[in-house]
């Protein structure tokens, strides 16, 4: 679920992973080396995908392509 309601609590809402995402930072890290970081916080990828896209919409990161590096916003 992206946001919490009355059946998804915050902690399991996308909302509620992205601080996981944002402590990595901010030094510029690799996507694969992140995921490992984090990735037993979510219950999957597809939930790991949605919350970078919820941050890059955010503005707090962007996904420099051609390094493969999350590079966080200052």
């Amino acid at each position: 679920m992206i946001t919490p309601n009355k059946v998804v609590p915050l902690s399991d809402s996308v909302l509620g992973h992205l601080p996981h995402v944002l402590k990595v930072g901010p030094d510029p890290t690799h996507l694969v080396e992140l995921f490992q970081q984090v990735g037993d916080k979510f219950e999957s990828i597809d939930q790991f995908l949605l919350a970078l896209d919820v941050l890059f919409l955010l503005d707090r990161l962007t996904v420099d392509f051609s390094t493969e590096k999350v590079v966080y916003a200052a």
